[in-house]
């Protein structure tokens, strides 16, 4: 169930194998205003029966889990609780980000990250938005054709040529809704904030001649 106002409370179910990380995320989360860790978990089974039983707002989910992968547990929330929005906890591993992708996670938190870049990216998810706090370890290397849709180069080679939603919805005969969704998605599968910052990401780290 997605946050509706912001003077409704943030319920999170935090997923992580490490308790010293689920303990100290946890006092992080419930330090912070409007936001509540109703459960913790250790493993992928117990994540799901804690968010079955709690109907929790965001699921904050460790990709490396001792029973199952991240992938597996995005996959089966999918079916059985596509409300709950997803922020996926990483540390250096790469594997498995093209999947969750496709199956809706809202976001991506280092383990890195700061507690208040913690706080901020289970805000994020939880009202409806995207947020990206550090990237996965080999994105970067990793060939754009493997991480965008034919579609989406598409149109990150006419973002890059400075054409808007607009504009590119009428080139590609679509609607801007459409356009507006395939932009998010290239944004967080490059794991930056802007068109801009897209278009020259994908020349500094993936070589691609957008203009081509």
């Amino acid at each position: 169930m997605a946050l509706q106002g912001e003077e409704q409370t943030i319920r999170v179910v935090l997923v992580d194998d490490h308790a010293v990380v689920r303990e100290g995320t946890q006092l992080i989360l419930d330090a912070a205003p409007g936001i509540k860790v109703v459960a913790g978990a250790s493993s992928g089974a117990e994540a799901l029966r804690m968010v079955e039983r709690h109907q929790p707002d965001v699921l904050l989910l460790d990709l490396q889990l001792p029973d199952m992968s991240g992938v597996d547990v995005a996959r089966a929330m999918r079916r059985s609780s596509p409300q709950v929005a997803i922020l996926v906890l990483t540390g250096n591993e790469a594997a498995g980000v093209g999947g969750l992708l496709e199956l809706g996670v809202r976001g991506f938190l280092h383990k890195t990250a700061s507690g208040a870049e913690i706080v901020a990216a289970v805000r994020a998810v939880a009202t409806g938005r995207m947020m990206i706090v550090g990237a996965p370890s080999g994105v970067a290397t990793t060939s754009l054709a493997s991480l965008l849709t034919a579609r989406e180069l598409e149109i990150l080679r006419l973002m890059a040529a400075g054409l808007r939603n607009a504009d590119i919805a009428r080139q590609l005969t679509v609607s801007v809704k459409t356009v507006e969704h395939h932009v998010t998605n290239i944004l967080m599968k490059l794991h930056v904030q802007s068109r801009t910052q897209a278009a020259m990401k994908a020349q500094q780290h993936f070589g691609l001649a957008v203009g081509a």
